[in-house]
């Protein structure tokens, strides 16, 4: 009964999401850098962060002019998770080419992540979403499938309602990041819905609730590292395409 009351939610929440993408007004969010989370659950700064472990035998610099995140909110236009205060902290640490968007303000990503592929040919592209965001970038990445166009890095930060499945991880994308926390309590908490690790993709679990995932320096922390990572450039290729090693799986 509640597997099927799972597949029902899903279903009608992708049909949802789909016509979103795809016949929504491009229009600025009503909420960017500051909204309730700023207050309710300002962020956890990490402070200075060590260089990956992954990056310390391969002497080189981040690109990080060449890194394009877009951001994907959840069902809450005031921000009450601060996914906006996480985007700002980003474009703080250099990564300037961050954007922040909501469900209804983000129909215009698929033509930009396009356009910045004709234009940019070292571009890395990130697609994070949060919350019901993370079904939204999702469907993009599906997308832009279609159309060949390559995702380098795409994050799930709580996606409740993203399954195990083939969608899930793209051919079209490089790398997965799954951040898990306890479940959404509006929607059943733990014992509904609460997402599933994906094969292939980086599976992470805070001890958190769900709507504190974006404020944690935990995430923070995650978000540096794999854009990092993502923006490698070695030294001894200077003209090669950048460079996006993979980070090793955590332990269990």
């Amino acid at each position: 009964m509640m597997n099927s009351a799972s597949k029902t939610l899903r279903i009608i929440l992708a049909i949802l999401l789909v016509g979103c993408a795809r016949h929504a007004q491009a229009v600025d969010p009503i909420v960017n850098d500051v909204g309730l989370g700023t207050i309710l659950h300002p962020l956890q700064d990490p402070g200075q962060m060590p260089l990956p472990p992954v990056l310390r035998e391969k002497p080189g610099h981040c690109a990080k002019d060449h890194v394009y995140v877009f951001g994907v909110n959840g069902l809450n236009p005031l921000c009450s998770g601060n996914f906006n205060g996480l985007c700002s902290y980003v474009r703080k640490q250099g990564f300037t080419h961050t954007y922040f968007g909501q469900l209804y303000s983000s129909a215009g990503y698929e033509s930009q992540i396009r356009e910045i592929r004709r234009s940019d040919p070292n571009a890395r592209i990130a697609l994070i979403g949060f919350s019901l965001g993370a079904n939204y970038v999702k469907t993009i990445a599906n997308d832009l499938a279609k159309s060949g166009t390559r995702v380098d890095l795409l994050i799930y930060l709580v996606g409740d309602y993203v399954g195990n499945d083939p969608k899930s991880h793209p051919q079209n994308v490089t790398r997965v990041v799954n951040v898990r926390a306890q479940g959404l309590v509006l929607t059943g908490g733990d014992l509904v819905f609460n997402g599933a690790n994906i094969d292939g993709a980086r599976n992470e679990k805070l001890d958190c609730r769900h709507i504190l995932v974006p404020s944690r320096k935990e995430t923070l922390s995650l978000m540096i590292e794999e854009l990092t990572v993502l923006g490698w450039v070695l030294d001894e290729a200077p003209t090669a395409s950048l460079m996006a090693p993979v980070l090793p799986e955590p332990a269990p």
